[in-house]
């Protein structure tokens, strides 16, 4: 049973969350629905308390902003709009306790609740967002307080209003301001260790390791819009030839230029990853098996139109490319065998070709 409580809660508390969102949107997700859920449990009982004591405006405001709570929760759920949903629901509290403090609410306890725009304003706008929207706030109660002058609380009672209200805000500034700098370290530590471990350290484009997680995720994407897509194997010939008649220094500086070529041809979307030895992948979106063929050839001319020198040696290279076009029928290791073995046929057919020929250049 608890475990049952525990899938509903992480369930609910992750909706409107996107595969591409980082470890701080994901956290802000998480912080909407929650407000989400603890508006509307106090709001809700509020507001037909409030309707039975014949309290008909202030029932129909905090009713309203409930319902609005659960048209929000909804909003971002579809829409994954984590932004537009924060300044929606802050919004919403911002106007609500405006009301409160200007009408006394219940009993004039009305503004016993403005302490908790601090926190919903800091950690669903952030810090400079939410310390703006604090200051426009503080002025609004000031105006009211002081300038409008409602004779429902003594001159101590806004004045201690203020302070303390001064005091909860300068503490949610600090904690969300270190929570910022915080998550920002992280996200570069992130993203550095990423580099390290998805790329090749010689040629600094993906290693076997980073491509793959690309194709799948490419793989995964397409499958869901029923899209095609195609990759290409390229190996560079007779590259153990390289290395024994110029040294692995040679080796890998051919190494590096092949990449380099490859990414100067290949289109801004197509990805590109160091497949294993002198094997290179690449994943190439919205491509049909003709569009793959076409990119092949300009690559595979480019390489061998490029002849590079090393240690006075001018090293002359070419590729062999096989391709291959995946469908929604196949699992994504077929579409890397199909692309092997046209590999393999490429070689035997003398090197320095792409494989399989299409119809368009028959």
């Amino acid at each position: 049973m608890s475990s049952l409580i525990k899938d509903f809660i992480l369930k609910y508390l992750h909706s409107g969350v996107s595969e591409d969102d980082s470890a701080y949107d994901i956290r802000q997700i998480h912080l909407i629905n929650a407000f989400h859920f603890i508006g509307f449990l106090f709001l809700f009982p509020l507001g037909i308390n409030a309707l039975y004591h014949t309290l008909d405006a202030l029932s129909f405001a905090l009713l309203s902003v409930a319902i609005f709570l659960i048209v929000n929760y909804y909003y971002l759920k579809i829409s994954k709009n984590k932004v537009f949903a924060s300044y929606i629901m802050a919004t919403l509290f911002f106007v609500l306790f405006v009301y409160l403090v200007y009408t006394g609410g219940f009993d004039n306890t009305g503004p016993l609740w403005i302490y908790a725009l601090p926190i919903i304003s800091m950690f669903l706008l952030g810090f400079r967002v939410g310390l703006a929207s604090m200051a426009l706030f503080l002025m609004v109660l000031i105006l009211i307080l002081f300038v409008i002058d409602i004779p429902l609380y003594t001159y101590d009672f806004k004045v201690r209003i203020i302070l303390s209200l001064l005091v909860v805000t300068f503490l949610a500034s600090v904690y969300e301001y270190l929570q910022e700098r915080t998550f920002s370290k992280l996200h570069t530590l992130s993203k550095e260790l990423e580099k390290v471990s998805y790329r090749d350290h010689l040629t600094q484009v993906y290693n076997r390791h980073g491509i793959h997680k690309k194709l799948q995720n490419i793989c995964t994407r397409y499958q869901t819009e029923n899209q095609n897509f195609s990759v290409m194997i390229c190996d560079i010939d007779y590259f153990k030839k390289i290395n024994d008649n110029y040294g692995h220094i040679a080796g890998d500086e051919v190494l590096k230029k092949v990449a380099s070529e490859i990414k100067t041809i290949i289109r801004k979307d197509d990805l590109l990853g160091r497949w294993g030895g002198e094997e290179f992948l690449v994943v190439l979106p919205n491509a049909t098996l003709d569009d793959a063929y076409k990119i092949g050839e300009k690559i595979r001319k480019s390489i061998a139109h490029t002849s590079f020198k090393y240690d006075e040696h001018t090293i002359a290279m070419t590729v062999s490319i096989g391709v291959a076009e995946k469908d929604n029928t196949r699992p994504v290791s077929d579409i890397i065998r199909q692309a092997d073995t046209h590999l393999y046929s490429a070689k035997k057919q003398g090197r320095n070709t792409v494989y399989p020929k299409t119809n368009s250049t028959l």
